[in-house]
């Protein structure tokens, strides 16, 4: 396996970003993982080499990368605060940001920056990152073609601009993992993500588990490898069936 960090260039400054892909392989399908409110870290570089072990182009690109690339501790209790500064990177970074950042990382992909071809993306986005990932999908889907919100966050609101009216303006399959007890997902909001995602037919799906929010991450209190196992396996199932049909990996 091969890993590199560097900066690449977006319309608002460099970038930064860790890669991890297969070695010794000069094309292979991409997958885009958004990081959660906390800023990328050891947790999301291992999500990434999971996926390069299984033979994609996995990058985490750096959200904040216009407050400076701020990083913050992640909460180790069910009763500890999130860091207000975090809050407030959370708030200032949009999906229209997120939208233009994927779009120069996939321009820089094609350009060859990593060292490794690659055309077709799939995307995967915990907490904040799920409506980036879904946002991903839905402005660049010629590129981007699925996509997973994993325990995401602020996924419905009264706006106009709600993350949840992606749903029908999207064109590629969507998989949205909601945990049982969310306060940044409530209930209510689970179910006006499947009242839409039925009338997408197929191509938009909502998966309830019996978790609590930020599943994924081994370190947390809240970890549940059960959910996190599901997610790795539905996530390998959605690429593999977009990817790798018409995209398949070339040996140097």
């Amino acid at each position: 396996m091969k890993e590199i960090s560097l900066r690449i260039p977006t319309s608002d400054g460099a970038m930064p970003v860790f890669a991890a892909m297969p070695q010794d392989v000069a094309l292979a399908p991409g997958v885009l993982i958004y990081m959660d409110v906390f800023g990328p870290r050891e947790e999301l570089d291992d999500i990434a080499r999971r996926f390069a072990s299984a033979g994609y182009l996995a990058v985490v690109p750096q959200l904040f990368h216009r407050l400076g690339s701020p990083v913050f501790a992640p909460a180790n209790r069910q009763d500890q605060a999130m860091d207000p500064a975090a809050a407030r990177a959370n708030q200032a970074t949009s999906m229209q940001m997120s939208a233009a950042d994927t779009a120069a990382l996939i321009r820089f992909a094609g350009d060859g920056g990593f060292g490794v071809a690659t055309g077709l993306w799939g995307a995967i986005g915990y907490c904040m990152g799920g409506r980036h990932a879904i946002a991903a999908a839905t402005a660049n889907p010629r590129h981007v073609r699925a996509a997973l919100s994993v325990h995401g966050g602020r996924l419905v609101d009264p706006s106009d601009t709600s993350p949840h009216h992606m749903i029908h303006r999207s064109t590629v399959p969507l998989h949205y993992f909601v945990a049982k007890d969310d306060p940044t997902c409530p209930d209510e909001h689970q179910v006006v993500l499947e009242q839409l995602a039925a009338r997408s037919g197929d191509r938009v799906t909502v998966e309830r588990l019996d978790a609590h929010h930020g599943w994924t991450f081994p370190e947390r209190w809240c970890y549940d490898k059960a959910a996190s196992e599901r997610v790795w396996e539905k996530a390998l199932a959605m690429f593999r069936s977009a990817l790798w049909t018409t995209h398949r990996p070339r040996l140097r």
